[in-house]
């Protein structure tokens, strides 16, 4: 979107402000600002873009802008730095801040109403060796992702996860994903996909990391800057016959090792959550803790890894007849599958078989993808698998084992996403390779 000056998105600005009085009085002062046309213009990119973080780096020369649009970084166009600093100027006045203090770490907020609806931002900004450093942070109502359904799971998936979920004797229910990329959202989903109406469930936290709430899950803290860890309200809690207990970390093996001892003493299931690549990447990462191997490989009953991968844009995706080769690679047949489809991805200066100048999508603003979904696996482990957990903890060992299985790994149910359309190769291999 242009930053052309004589131009101003109708971005509806409520400034920072103790009163209303206050807030239009502030509005009123940078209105005439030379940085307020171009302050409107990166709002309104930054809202059109749906980037959750727009980081402004100052150099003496120009100002260099990302935009991070569905965990991915892009670049915009840079600016002149007189431009840039009229433009942070009004940013940090709107958002209740010192314009004039380029060193010292600020924060700030303000609101915004455009395109009928309503954002929120945050501004923090830090003086850096070259200059400055400014995040825009945006927030606004996004889809929900609270059930495996809004995450993306298969109804079959989710049939075969169940039984696990509903089970009420001893094992463990280990929820992964990469920190930062639904590491959050695939557990809060699991959870939700339980019975917590006719259960007592219970999750343990640090104090400081309480995470968003989940129905009829309760929230049992304990505090490290006093000396206590994961198991210290446990001995209070057991007092009130929890039927299921939630741990969303696992700091050490010894700690595990306790985690697990209660699930076995107490009969009741366990829900824990790790960071991994994908399920067996999980548990090797588990292991490395050091637990006791043989326990752990007792009660472990299931492995749910959820990755995060952008969907193409259903408004300008492009269809191709994909090579017989590629499909095989895919593991997909080549009679069912006549066409994928890959990004249009808008280049400045494109023209169109009539040397008609292309626009931008509308929909995604030329980047090809728009949205992300989740592509799950869900790693039953048997017999077979603990013995190998156990004896040989080598990842080429236990894929095997689970192959021979008929385990579906990330990257056969991501070949499914990318024949139904939703999403591409690229795209497929990139959160592969991740």
């Amino acid at each position: 979107m242009s930053r052309d000056e004589q131009y101003i998105p109708p971005v509806q600005f409520v400034p920072a402000g103790e009163s209303e009085k206050e807030q239009k009085e502030n509005l009123k002062l940078v209105k005439p600002s030379p940085g307020f046309p171009a302050s409107a213009s990166l709002i309104a990119e930054t809202i059109h873009k749906d980037a959750d973080v727009t980081v402004l780096d100052f150099t003496p020369q120009q100002v260099a802008i990302r935009f991070r649009i569905d965990g991915l970084w892009h670049a915009g166009a840079p600016m002149d730095r007189e431009s840039g600093d009229y433009m942070l100027a009004t940013i940090k006045q709107l958002a209740g801040m010192d314009y004039r203090d380029r060193r010292n770490k600020q924060t700030g907020k303000f609101q915004t109403e455009y395109l009928k609806s309503k954002q929120k931002f945050k501004i923090v900004s830090q003086g850096i060796k070259t200059g400055e450093r400014v995040a825009v942070y945006l927030d606004y109502k996004k889809p929900p992702m609270e059930t495996l359904d809004d995450l993306g799971m298969r109804e079959s998936m989710q049939e075969k996860l169940a039984p696990y979920l509903k089970d009420e004797e001893a094992g463990v229910i280990l929820s992964t994903a990469i920190p930062g990329e639904g590491y959050t959202s695939n557990w809060r989903a699991i959870l939700n996909a339980c019975d917590r109406l006719t259960k007592d469930y219970f999750v343990i936290e640090e104090v400081t990391e309480v995470e968003q709430e989940v129905i009829n899950v309760t929230s049992i803290t304990f505090d490290r800057s006093k000396g206590e860890n994961p198991m210290t309200p446990i001995p209070q809690l057991l007092l009130k016959e929890p039927n299921v207990l939630a741990f969303n970390e696992i700091p050490d093996g010894p700690m595990l090792d306790q985690f697990n001892g209660i699930a076995k003493d107490q009969n009741i299931p366990l829900f824990l959550r790790a960071p991994g690549k994908n399920s067996l990447d999980t548990v090797l990462r588990v292991l490395s803790l050091k637990p006791d191997p043989a326990k752990f490989a007792e009660l472990l009953k299931v492995v749910v890894c959820m990755r995060l991968i952008r969907k193409l844009c259903d408004n300008c995706k492009v269809g191709y007849q994909p090579h017989t080769q590629l499909l095989h690679n895919l593991g997909l047949p080549p009679g069912r599958v006549t066409e994928l489809f890959k990004p249009f991805v808008f280049q400045p200066g494109m023209v169109d078989e009539e040397e008609n100048e292309i626009e931008p999508c509308s929909d995604c603003g030329g980047i090809g993808y728009k949205g992300r979904t989740g592509v799950f696996e869900t790693l039953a482990v048997n017999d077979q698998l603990r013995k190998a957990i156990v004896q040989k903890p080598q990842l080429d060992v236990l894929l095997n084992i689970a192959r021979q299985n008929r385990h579906i790994t990330i990257r056969q149910e991501g070949a499914v996403l990318v024949a139904r359309g939703i999403t591409s190769v690229e795209e497929l291999q990139r959160i592969l390779k991740a």
